[in-house]
């Protein structure tokens, strides 16, 4: 089984289908409240925050990195 998600899911949440952004989140909820810790302890705060940048990043993936240019 392939840790990484499918191209498909990526290309479908770039484009902004629910399911497929959920499916992100999902796929790194264990990242997100890893890295959402403060003194130990998950903050929602933060977890949000981390996963509200998460989303918004979906949206600025560029698929044609790099440059057709010379």
């Amino acid at each position: 089984m392939s840790k990484l998600l499918p191209y498909e899911t990526i290309v479908k949440a770039h484009e902004g289908d629910p399911e497929a952004v959920n499916a992100v989140l999902r796929h790194y909820a264990g990242y997100i409240r890893y890295f959402s810790k403060v003194n130990g302890q998950v903050n929602a705060e933060v977890e949000d925050y981390v996963k509200q940048r998460l989303i918004d990043c979906q949206f600025k993936f560029r698929f044609d990195y790099p440059p057709d240019e010379p």
